[in-house]
């Protein structure tokens, strides 16, 4: 039922009581302003990892780099490529019945502070939401506080909501659509990745095809969305010239990577062809001194590499099945070891087999890209004066904010090194990686980042505006946002990123999948596409749950032992709870609010 017709003498005894507008209200607007900071601040921190994480788990960049870069892209990309008026979800909800202005203002307040609590917990628990999703689902509350659960529809339409698709459970149905559409991009641009180049005999001559269209395409897109939120939000832009503008950067990205990107390809193929030379030579050539000669040393090589093959596949089949099985191998007892040496083998492919029993499983860990684990090695323990203490933790404070370690479990680490490697040609899909995490880092900017601040324009409207918003509020209309407000909501989510990112982009850089430059490239650009595509047919698209499908596209396309399914039914229950906790949590503040006895103080 809805409060007004149980609690209005409540509300209009508060109402009386209040005294002057600015002198009761002024503290709402600056309370509205601390936990603006403070959301933008947790959506930096969970929000921000997607489109750099990639790059991060497959070694293309530093969590330093990434933050720098994030900085350079975000605040720019708020506060010019975003729209500047408030989206038409605040618009209508600033239309809703609420007691008084007051109340509206304070509805505002408890949006922000139930996101931003939302949002940080999720990031503590490594737990990848939409930050749209929690604003939403904390309006959603206190629409039903205000009005009641049967004002809005679950599933069809009805007199007080006309919603595009229809009730609130077709809406949630609807954020379903942007992490298949990516999953099944992802799976589809790897598969065929995989096919035509990065398994392919000439995967170096057709690497030198693929990057003027890589860069191109990169460039086209790039345009596309300049022309489109940048230049799109002061000046009415044609179809037609978006099309020439959008073609004539493709090809300008085309023709400027054949003559500078290629042969700067060349030459880096070259030299890392030379060095893998030189270094196979030099293990040869140790190989040769130390191993004995003996007569059928020949018909002895041939058999071992089938062996190698053999136990190579065996290993990989078995290797999951086995993780502490091979833990409690290597460390045998002495009388063992002793006993093992004595047994000599009779001919040579059988010393070989018995001595690369375990050398595959060590040298599958050693080929994964994780080369921030963290090495631990034992010490003599002292007593550490407290001035010691102080200056150790000053010292592993900085360290773990500007260089954290990113460590994986043992589980995480053999499914890496499963997974299939091309390390012939990764490094040329380090820079296209990027390039594609940048365009990403550019359109979640505009599109999400920027909305952080919404609340608290509505906040400041009604403050100043208050007349607009008396009586059946026609009048309240568009509400513009200051370019260097949504600019100062960008470098907050920045620091954000830089401060606390560190949790989710270990967990979306290397525990749902194993991650590589072609990988991390490919889950980008599909991400980008699918956001693309959802937007272009009027549907809720979130930014990180299409990067969650994207990542499960590629394992899939990859293996589907490459896949962490328990985490992600982990964070398909964090989106869940998304709506439910946002929601609840909404409610029960903003009804205490209501609800709660006014009187004068003398």
């Amino acid at each position: 039922m809805s409060w007004k017709n149980e609690n209005k003498t409540a509300v209009e005894l508060a109402t009386g009581i209040v005294g002057k507008w600015k002198e009761t209200y002024e503290w709402i607007p600056i309370f509205g302003g601390f936990a603006t900071i403070a959301l933008a601040f947790s959506v930096g921190a969970n929000n921000l990892p997607a489109p750099f994480s990639t790059s991060v788990g497959s070694g293309a960049l530093t969590l330093l780099k990434a933050s720098i870069m994030a900085c350079a892209i975000y605040v720019p990309g708020a506060a010019s490529a975003s729209n500047s008026t408030v989206n038409a979800l605040f618009s209508y909800f600033l239309k809703e019945s609420q007691p008084t202005e007051g109340f509206l203002m304070w509805s505002m307040v408890v949006v922000l502070l139930t996101a931003t609590i939302w949002l940080a917990l999720a990031t503590y628990l490594e737990l990848p939401v939409s930050s749209q999703q929690s604003i939403q689902g904390a309006m959603l509350g206190t629409v039903l506080a205000a009005e009641g659960f049967d004002y809005l529809p679950l599933w069809s339409k009805n007199e007080n909501h006309n919603f595009n698709g229809g009730g609130l459970l077709w809406i949630l149905l609807e954020w379903t659509f942007a992490p298949l559409i990516a999953c099944l991009c992802a799976c589809f641009l790897f598969a065929v990745l995989k096919s035509s180049l990065l398994r392919h005999e000439n995967a170096r001559k057709r690497i030198l095809i693929f990057l003027p269209i890589d860069y191109g395409k990169s460039a086209g897109l790039l345009c596309f969305f300049i022309m489109s939120q940048v230049i799109g939000n002061y000046v009415d832009v044609n179809r037609l010239t978006v099309v020439i503008a959008v073609a004539g950067s493709a090809l300008i990205g085309a023709l400027l990577s054949l003559a500078v990107v290629v042969p700067l390809a060349m030459k880096k193929l070259a030299a890392t062809e030379n060095y893998r030379t030189s270094k196979q030579n030099a293990s040869m050539k140790d190989e040769s001194v130390e191993s004995p000669v003996t007569e059928g040393q020949s018909s002895g090589a041939k058999v071992d590499d089938d062996v190698d093959d053999i136990l190579k596949n065996f290993m990989q089949m078995r290797v999951l099945d086995t993780v502490y099985e091979e833990e409690e191998r290597s460390w045998a007892s002495p009388d063992v070891i002793q006993k093992s040496d004595q047994v000599q083998p009779v001919s040579q492919c059988s010393a070989n087999t018995s001595a690369e029993q375990s050398t595959p499983f060590k040298q599958l860990l050693k080929s994964t890209p994780n080369r921030l684990v963290q090495t631990r090695n034992f010490q003599r323990m002292k007593k550490p004066t407290p001035i010691e203490n102080a200056i150790k933790f000053v010292r592993d404070m900085t360290k773990s904010t500007l260089s954290p370690v990113l460590e994986y479990d043992r589980r995480t680490l053999i499914r890496h090194a499963l997974a299939e490697k091309y390390d012939e040609i990764e490094d040329c899909f380090s820079f296209p990686q990027l390039l594609a995490s940048s365009i990403f880092a550019l359109i979640q900017s505009a599109s999400e980042i920027a909305v952080v601040v919404n609340p608290f324009v509505a906040i400041l409207d009604v403050f100043k505006h208050r007349s607009k918003y008396s009586g059946n509020r026609e009048d309240a209309g568009h509400l513009q946002v200051k370019w260097w407000f949504r600019g100062i909501g960008g470098l907050v989510a920045a620091m954000g990123f830089f401060l606390c990112g560190w949790r989710l982009t270990q967990c979306l850089g290397g525990k749902l999948t194993y991650m590589s430059n072609s990988r991390g490239w490919a889950c980008q650009l599909s991400t980008v596409a699918a956001m693309i595509i959802v937007a272009m047919v009027n549907l809720p698209v979130s930014s990180v749950h299409a990067f969650i499908g994207s990542l499960v596209g590629v394992g899939i396309a990859d293996d589907l032992r490459n896949v962490n399914w328990k985490l992600l039914c982990k964070f398909l229950c964090g989106w869940i709870m998304t709506i439910i906790f946002s929601c609840g949590f909404a409610y029960l503040t903003f009804s205490a609010s209501i609800h709660t006895p006014a009187y004068a103080v003398p």
